[in-house]
């Protein structure tokens, strides 16, 4: 990038003369230069024009006002695309079966193990939370510092950040719903919730704002708020699609797919009465009792089962026709038993298997969810941390020009007090020297304060502060990575770039999965509105009673209810065989058509955020690749004006050499080219966090930093695959 210049450099000048109007314009528009990066949101694709002075002209290309005179800067043209046209979102082709666990949050005891049947009955414990891993911090810290890559600061948020670990517990909760689920039971739910980093102080030029926070006078330092809080504002972000009070309703009940075993034994003592009449003879109409006691031990057994196509047996064993009708006391309480099998078939509510697996399915979808939204997390990890360390590193790097700054301004005030001293220099330029150390002193104390604060937000996303693990003690972070930018950006295709992002954004991904889950759940809904219309058939042995009309399965708690032929007997030598129909036709089926209906509305606005997702992804993707144009054209912009600015230093070093200039032009000048290099900082900072939040849009921040996510969830970095 080139900056030309119109008018011709003036003369040199005697040092006691004034400016003239022209070699003051030529300070001036110099000086101007300086904050060049810091226009990055107004440059235009081809040219832009500075301020142009009076009798300007209107340019027939650009449609603006410019002067003859005026310096031009060529930036390069932003990189053209094609804006594609307004659709769904494609189908992912991202590998959504990660099946990595993080072993060291698994509940134990939550699967039968090898204490066989009484595995069921052990109460899961879960491993107490992880303190962190000390072993890299350790291995990093050399004379009370932390040497830090920007790998080894990634690699130490993954495996201690709090916010990382939280999300690792809600992959295990996604893997309990599916236990759950398997059972019969309804999910509980994920969490949707993703936590981004603190903002940081920000790199130099906009510490705790996004404006400038150069001065172009260097006597007069610009004030930053170091009390303010914002640094550590901490945002949250809500993934899931369902607003709020947009549950769906439960639908039909979910068959109990563990079995039940009901038991019940005890002793019963039954006293026995006859009565005879006599109807004959001189005793008629008398009665005679008889009173004896018959004692029993009673047992009672029923076995519940459910089935995906919605199907229930129900078996039951009992002796109650002995203990109610017997003549004879019994202590063996399978000698005369009874029994009663049936199996119930829906045929219109709850038949089917989609109906009555959708919970796993649900379950299914949400496992696959987790991992997502992990991932997501892991990603705003990564994004966060990324700029956080660039931010210190351009803030260590203006502090070594604040440093140098001030170290120009303290030779100039020794200077101006020997002369002073000698009677060759008035007083007054000694005031002004002391104003410019001044000056160099605040601008240098905000720069190491900031700096610090940076630094203590770092370490607290790096590692957990409160855990003993982390007692490797260090007081400074020195990150040793730096920023390079490439001498030619990389070209970008927007349109691929855009397709890139649709399949790899993991809260895109886990969106089309809670849009599945929406679907499953309508499915759910309109079967519920249909009767309920049951296919039975049953075989009694030692029975009396007909076929009781029990509710099959659950609401989704898994509790079963206790058959209703538990405990009930028959006749002695009664055996039954029964089959029919069982209806309950509701006349209105307000509630069951309402709630279908209002659950297919949720999923169409599930479905409408879902596309607005996509849409915001299109967006950022196109304005980071704005970003990164012009990040780069205000980088060259502020590298030139930089150059420019080594010249004016070097020529008014040159006429102090022949007593044409003051040691106060040369050291103001110095301060001049100490805001440059601060703004060509600022602009290479600007031009990194571009490229990461490029990265961020198209959701490919893990790969660029050789992240497996099965090594983020297991919550160990493998260094090998750098």
């Amino acid at each position: 990038m080139r900056l030309l210049l119109s008018s011709p450099a003036p003369k040199m000048r005697h040092p006691d003369r004034p400016l003239s109007l022209s070699e003051g314009k030529w300070r001036n528009t110099c000086i101007s230069l300086l904050p060049l990066a810091l226009l990055a949101t107004g440059l235009a694709p081809a040219q832009t024009t500075i301020a142009p002075a009076s009798g300007a002209v209107t340019s027939p290309v650009t449609n603006q006002q410019t002067a003859p005179d005026a310096p031009r800067i060529n930036l390069p043209p932003i990189t053209p695309f094609t804006v594609p046209p307004a659709a769904p979102a494609p189908q992912l082709t991202r590998d959504e079966a990660v099946d990595a666990s993080p072993t060291r949050s698994v509940p134990k005891g939550l699967r039968p193990d090898l204490l066989g049947f009484l595995g069921p009955y052990r109460r899961p414990t879960v491993p107490p939370l992880f303190p962190g891993a000390g072993t890299r911090l350790t291995s990093l810290v050399r004379d009370g510092k932390l040497y830090l890559t920007l790998h080894d600061a990634l690699a130490l948020a993954i495996e201690n950040n709090l916010d990382v670990e939280v999300e690792r517990y809600n992959i295990v909760l996604a893997d309990t719903d599916l236990v759950r689920a398997k059972g019969g039971g309804s999910t509980r739910g994920i969490d949707f919730t993703i936590q981004e980093p603190e903002n940081g102080v920000g790199g130099p030029g906009s510490p705790l704002l996004n404006t400038a926070a150069v001065s172009t006078n260097p006597v007069t330092p610009t004030v930053t708020d170091l009390t303010s809080l914002n640094s550590m504002v901490q945002a949250q972000q809500n993934l899931s699609e369902a607003g709020t009070g947009s549950a769906y309703s439960q639908g039909p009940n979910i068959p109990l797919y563990d079995p039940s075993l009901f038991a019940e034994s005890g002793y019963l003592q039954r006293s026995n009465t006859t009565t005879l009449t006599s109807t004959t003879g001189s005793d008629a109409g008398t009665t005679t009792t008889q009173t004896g006691s018959l004692k029993y031990v009673t047992a009672n057994v029923a076995y519940l089962q459910g089935f995906s196509t919605g199907a229930q047996i129900e078996a039951t064993v009992n002796n109650d026709s002995s203990v109610v009708y017997g003549s004879a006391s019994q202590y063996d309480p399978f000698a005369t038993i009874s029994t009663s099998s049936t199996l119930t078939q829906p045929l219109l509510r709850g038949r089917g298997r989609d109906v009555n697996l959708r919970y796993l399915h649900i379950a299914n979808n949400n496992r696959k969810a987790s991992r997502l939204l992990f991932e997501q997390q892991v990603l705003e990890t990564v994004y966060g941390t990324s700029r956080l360390y660039f931010d210190l590193v351009s803030l260590g790097e203006n502090v070594v020009v604040k440093q140098e700054s001030l170290r120009a301004s303290q030779k100039l005030v020794e200077d101006d007090e020997s002369q002073v001293d000698q009677g060759t220099l008035a007083p007054i330029e000694l005031t002004r020297a002391r104003a410019l150390l001044g000056s160099s002193q605040f601008d240098l104390i905000q720069a190491q304060g900031l700096y610090r604060q940076q630094e203590v937000i770092l370490r607290d996303e790096l590692i957990r502060t409160g855990s003993p693990v982390f007692a490797a003690q260090f007081t400074e972070i020195v990150p040793t990575d730096r920023i390079l930018v490439p001498d030619q950006p990389d070209p970008m295709n927007v349109p691929d770039l855009i397709q890139q992002g649709l399949a790899r954004r993991p809260d895109l991904a886990q969106a089309a999965l809670q849009i599945k889950n929406g679907e499953i759940s309508v499915k759910a809904s309109r079967n519920q509105a249909l009767p309920q219309l049951n296919l039975y058939g049953n075989v009694e042995t030692r029975g009396s009673s007909e076929q009781a009309y029990e509710q099959l399965g659950s609401t989704g708690t898994g509790l079963p209810t206790i058959p209703q032929n538990f405990a009930l007997g028959g006749l002695r030598t009664s055996t039954i065989y029964q089959g029919g129909i069982q209806l309950t036709l509701p006349l209105r089926n307000r509630v069951a058509q309402s709630d279908a209906a209002r659950d297919a509305v949720q999923l169409r606005q599930a479905q409408a955020r879902t596309e607005k997702l996509a849409n915001q992804i299109r967006e950022s993707i196109e304005n980071a690749t704005i970003a990164v144009d012009t990040a780069y054209a205000a980088y060259r912009a502020a590298t030139t004006s930089r150059d420019y600015q080594e010249q004016l230093l070097q020529s008014e070093r040159d006429k102090l050499s022949v007593g044409e200039s003051t040691n106060l032009l040369v050291v103001q000048n110095e301060t001049y080219l100490a805001q440059a290099r601060s703004t060509e900082i600022a602009a290479r900072s600007n031009w990194k966090k571009a490229q990461i939040d490029l990265d961020h849009a198209i959701g490919n921040l893990l790969d660029r930093n050789n992240i497996k996510l099965d090594d983020a969830i297991s919550g160990t970095i493998d260094d090998t695959r750098r």
